[in-house]
């Protein structure tokens, strides 16, 4: 287990996905500042939904994805913008608030998922990865996606497939590829 600084936000991070942030809170500022000068990342994690929150859940889910700063520029509107990549997934444990409200979670390192081939099944999903990466906002994207491996296959379709946030959070916190991969079918209406 580490303690690491944790980035609470509406969105899911998934292992090898780039979220751009502007960062303007100093709390955040101050937390990027640590993660340069450390050569360290952070977790972002996905806080819950004013519903969740009013049934006395937890401000946000339990598994986040640690992720390290690849990029920055500073933005003219007096933000600072960053590129994060997500690299492994975490589970908090107890997290403490500092002085500065940033929030330290004592976290426990997920097992890495080794790649695996797409089982046949999975095929149309695979297709389906491949005919996205035609399109011209994910075609930058096709050199660095290996579209024979299952682990690749689900992490890239729970990110760019329009899926709820909450659906997005079980696709993160789902134990394997194959059970990643039997969600997104199962959520996809192929007789349209």
């Amino acid at each position: 287990m580490d303690i690491l600084p944790l980035f609470p936000l509406p969105v899911v991070l998934y292992p090898g996905s780039r979220m751009p942030l502007q960062i303007f809170e100093p709390r955040y500022l101050q937390m990027v500042s640590d993660s340069f000068r450390r050569q360290s990342g952070f977790v972002i994690v996905q806080t819950r939904s004013d519903q969740a929150l009013a049934q006395g859940l937890a401000a946000f889910h339990e598994v986040g994805v640690y992720g390290e700063i690849i990029d920055w520029d500073q933005l003219p509107n007096e933000r600072l913008g960053i590129l994060v990549q997500g690299l492994r997934r975490v589970r908090i444990g107890p997290v403490e608030t500092q002085p500065d409200n940033l929030l330290l979670g004592d976290c426990e390192w997920l097992a890495q998922e080794p790649a695996e081939p797409i089982a046949p099944l999975y095929a149309p999903l695979q297709q389906l990865l491949c005919q996205m990466l035609k399109h011209p906002e994910l075609a930058p994207f096709a050199a660095d996606t290996d579209t024979e491996d299952a682990v690749v296959l689900g992490y890239r379709l729970a990110d760019w497939l329009p899926f709820s946030a909450a659906d997005k959070q079980e696709l993160l916190a789902c134990n394997g590829p194959s059970a990643r991969l039997k969600l997104i079918h199962e959520a996809i209406d192929w007789d349209r």
